[in-house]
């Protein structure tokens, strides 16, 4: 009985280290006209919730909760409406202790918006070329389609 639940113990550690532990952060606001920043927390709450939904018992990653990224952001006054957003994402990921990051990035251009979403590991800062979800063009009436696109992207990456 002893070495049954020692077993176990040691499956459940295992798969629990195993998990990716991941923050959704804002989106870059590419085209700097701050009447379209508030794109920024609405794609990453929308993707969020999306990812939430499509893994409702944290079986494939652990979302950082929004409230503890949003902490970490006004903590570090890091900013997606300032250039230097990307460089500054990574103290945040850091301080939430986040193996992947999830965030992209969008452009107002021709009466739409150009999204790109991405998968980051940590170690590297780099988005995972297979997991992209690039050159999506919304209008603002359906920006929300995106995030079905985005988690049909992204999420295979957890799944296999």
């Amino acid at each position: 009985m002893k070495r049954l639940i020692f077993f176990l113990i040691i499956a459940i550690s295992s798969s629990a280290i195993s998990k990716e532990k991941i923050a959704v952060l804002p989106f870059s606001n590419f085209d700097g006209d701050l009447k379209h920043a508030v794109w920024c927390y609405d794609l990453q709450d929308s993707l969020y919730k999306a990812m939430k939904e499509a893994d409702p018992n944290g079986e494939l990653f652990e979302l950082i909760p929004i409230e503890e990224i949003e902490d970490a952001l006004a903590e570090l006054n890091v900013d997606p409406t300032n250039p230097q957003y990307k460089s500054d994402m990574w103290k945040a990921a850091k301080q939430l202790g986040a193996t992947q990051v999830v965030s992209g990035n969008f452009n107002f251009q021709a009466s739409k918006y150009l999204i790109n979403a991405y998968i980051y590991d940590t170690r590297f800062k780099f988005p995972d070329p297979k997991y992209q979800a690039k050159d999506i063009f919304k209008a603002e009436e359906s920006i929300y389609e995106s995030i079905e696109i985005i988690l049909e992207a992204l999420l295979p990456k957890w799944k296999s």
